[in-house]
């Protein structure tokens, strides 16, 4: 049986994001019959085999209702559980892109790119007055991850990434003087982040017996889709070594850079201290570390109504429990009233994502939605409460009309997820 379903997934190429076949359909509807099987054997096969088809299946399950049987209630609920922690935590692995291109304009492959991967790429060319040739291209990718793909496409199409773009997205300008050197090739590729070796500054201070140093910095970039809440590299964990195989020792073993990127920034630069080599070093062969980095899973969405009578209302996803505790009105108006939504938001293991200097958690969406379907922004929240993995909030909503009229939605990752990426960088030249 769970043979059979292995098929049948490899057969349609299911994929969270991608629209549910007739025969995936069908295969759902069975085996949810099949959880109500007299037989203990089928029911635990059907719900393995619901699980094996992964995410995918999540909008397919049906929701239970009084006439549910208990059995297949709490078996819907841990199949659907642990597809959601699934697909929570696979937000964190690198996007893929599957495009055959043989003649193909620039401007319809990063569309592609675009819909495929969930990360948007803004075209600058304009903003600075470069010619805006869209490019044909030849390209063939098959499930490529999404950096070394991209690398390639700005490689043919002569383009390289502009690093300021104005939001959460990679912004792509013409290389200046055709100087510049490909980006494929250059770079190592690790999940969703992409590293690269962009300077090295050697320094001498005369006032000092041992007054030398070296920098590496290197360029950690992450898929604008993520947003990166901690990045963490160790100088523990980096090592380099010359074409000799001597190593080059950090400056500081004990030294750690930590940094929490704020705003659209989807990169960070990592300024890698090193003793001085001998003079005879002209290049490090390799250079390898770990970045330990904090990224939220795939966003869920929390709706919660008949808000006068709320009152600790708990939802659960993949690994975060939302609870509205209650909506009360505050004051009234001529013709509007302003109500307060309180939620505490609990994820089941946050590590230090929620310590009280980082905010990000502040930038989640929090509305009222009306019946017309359209949102309603609160005017205004405040922290109450915020521990190590809990945070509580109240939102203030003016509205027209009763409350139960609305429904009260907020949106948050599904988990937090914390994850070494290993890279290494070689051939980097010394001054």
């Amino acid at each position: 049986m769970i043979h059979g379903v292995l098929l049948l997934v490899s057969m349609l190429g299911v994929q969270a994001d991608r629209p549910a076949t007739e025969e995936l359909r069908a295969e759902v509807r069975r085996l949810v019959r099949q959880l109500d099987s007299p037989q203990l054997e089928r029911r635990d096969a059907a719900e393995a085999a619901l699980l094996q088809l992964g995410p995918a299946v999540l909008d397919l399950l049906p929701e239970e209702t009084d006439r549910t049987p208990a059995e297949v209630r709490q078996r819907l609920a841990r199949v659907r559980q642990k597809l959601q922690q699934s697909a929570s935590d696979a937000a964190a692995d690198a996007s893929t892109v599957t495009l055959d291109a043989r003649s193909t304009p620039l401007s319809v492959v990063l569309a592609a790119f675009e819909q495929q991967s969930g990360n948007s790429i803004v075209d600058y060319r304009r903003r600075f007055g470069q010619p805006t040739t869209d490019t044909e291209l030849k390209i063939d990718f098959e499930r490529t991850p999404f950096w070394p793909a991209l690398d390639r496409v700005l490689d043919q199409a002569g383009l390289t990434v502009y690093p300021f773009a104005e939001r959460r997205a990679i912004g792509v300008v013409s290389k200046v003087g055709g100087k510049q050197t490909a980006r494929f090739g250059r770079a190592c590729y690790s999940g969703p982040l992409r590293f690269e070796a962009t300077g090295i500054v050697a320094r001498r201070d005369l006032l000092e017996q041992d007054g030398r140093s070296l920098i590496v910095t290197v360029e950690a970039a992450w898929e604008p889709r993520l947003r990166a809440i901690i990045l963490l590299q160790r100088m523990a964990d980096v090592t380099a070594v010359d074409r000799s195989g001597r190593p080059l020792p950090v400056a500081d073993p004990q030294a750690q850079l930590e940094t929490s990127p704020s705003g659209a920034a989807s990169a960070v630069k990592l300024n890698l201290a090193f003793a001085p080599p001998s003079d005879d070093v002209r290049q490090i062969a390799s250079l390898k570390g770990k970045l330990i980095a904090t990224l939220p899973g795939r966003t869920e969405t929390f709706r919660f109504r008949n808000l006068s009578a709320a009152k600790n209302v708990k939802h659960r996803i993949a690994g975060v429990t939302v609870t509205l505790e209650q909506v009360r009105k505050t004051n009234h108006k001529a013709a509007a009233e302003t109500w307060e939504a309180r939620i505490r938001v609990r994820f089941d293991d946050a590590g230090d994502a929620l310590e009280s200097h980082r905010t990000w958690i502040f930038d989640n969406a929090a509305f009222l939605e009306g019946p017309d379907g359209k949102p309603v922004s609160y005017g205004s929240y405040e922290t109450t409460a915020q521990g190590e993995n809990e945070v509580g909030v109240a939102f203030s909503f003016t509205v027209e009309g009763p409350i139960d009229r609305y429904s009260f939605v907020y949106k948050t990752p599904g988990s937090i997820i914390t994850h070494g990426f290993d890279y290494e960088l070689k051939d980097i030249p010394l001054p």
